[in-house]
Formats: C-alpha cells, sequence, structure tokens
C-alpha cells in the first residue's frame, strides 16, 4: 500500500504543472544546451568541469546556430555560451559549451561577479576559470572565451553585445563625414 501511495505521489508531482509567480520568473530562464560533437568522446574526462548537455551536436559549433536543432533547459541563473580554444592531434579546434552558470562545475566566483551583473564576455583560461582540486591540478592554460547573458535563449551567439554598438557608432562616424 506505502509502495503505490509513494508512486502514485512521484507520478502527480512529476506530472503537476506549476505556474510560476513574476517574481520567481528568473529561476526559470531558458537557455541552449549543446556541446561540441568532438567532446562527447573525451566527456568522461572532462565531466569534473561541466555537467553533461542535451545534446552533443554540430549546430552547437557555429558562432550564430541553428537553434531549431537545439534543445534548452531552464536555468537559475544565467545563460552562458564557453569557447574552448583545444589542440587536438596537434590540431587547433574551437569547441562549445552552450547551457547555464551552473552547469561549469567548481567555477571561480570572483571572475564571474562581473558577468553577473551586465551581460558580455571575458577572455581566460582554464586555470583562472576552474577552482583547484586535486582533478583540476593538471589543466592546460588554454584560452577560453566565456560570455554570459539573461536573456530567455540568449547563448546562441559568442559575439558580445558591444559589438552592435561599434558598429553603431563606426556607421554615425561614417554618415556625420
Amino acid at each position: 500500500m506505502t509502495s503505490q501511495f509513494t508512486k502514485l505521489f512521484s507520478f502527480i508531482l512529476a506530472n503537476v504543472h506549476d505556474p510560476a509567480a513574476p517574481e520567481d520568473a528568473a529561476l526559470r530562464l531558458p537557455c541552449y544546451s549543446c556541446m561540441s560533437p568532438y567532446l562527447e568522446d573525451h566527456y568522461p574526462y572532462i565531466s569534473h568541469l561541466y555537467r553533461k548537455p542535451l545534446s552533443f551536436d554540430t549546430h552547437c559549433d557555429k558562432h550564430s546556430l541553428e537553434t531549431s536543432y537545439l534543445y534548452s533547459k531552464n536555468c537559475s541563473d544565467m545563460c552562458v555560451t564557453l569557447r574552448i580554444n583545444d589542440v587536438v592531434g596537434g590540431r587547433r579546434r574551437h569547441g562549445y559549451m552552450r547551457g547555464c552558470l551552473s552547469d561549469l562545475h567548481g567555477y571561480n566566483h570572483s571572475l564571474i561577479r562581473t558577468l553577473a551583473e551586465r551581460q558580455g564576455c571575458l577572455d581566460t583560461t582554464a586555470r583562472e576559470l576552474f577552482l583547484p582540486t586535486a582533478q583540476r591540478q593538471e589543466l592546460e592554460p588554454s584560452r577560453l572565451s566565456l560570455c554570459a547573458c539573461h536573456n530567455n535563449l540568449c547563448n546562441f551567439s559568442v559575439s558580445p553585445p558591444c559589438f552592435f554598438i561599434f558598429l553603431f557608432v563606426i556607421l554615425v562616424i561614417f554618415l556625420m563625414r
């Protein structure tokens, strides 16, 4: 009897719709969740750094990706795009991880503090981004670009929003001539 009640209760909890109150909306920020396909083979070795995404897809590799092929999930913090500059087999390769900030295990909060206040990008290294632990002592100083944003499904690009402002300023200067 108890096990049947537990199963019924679990079913109800899993299937009941909980409409978010307006003040609770910040806790339900939809973000794309994916990684570059080549990282799937290496995931057992990087699982201490990143939570597994909803997909490993080539559409995740673009600077501005084709979003109709990707999955999204709710985040409680902010959306991020991490561009990883790897060397695989002696060749440079750019990998991408898109998801929530909380998908990064043990990140350096001091480094991320500026992104929490405003959206944008920062260039860093794996050694600077992740706090040192026994597993992370051997991290390579490879370059990373971390972009963060606070809007629904905003992690579709690695271009910071100031790029568009820069283009606008150039256009205004050109028109004023």
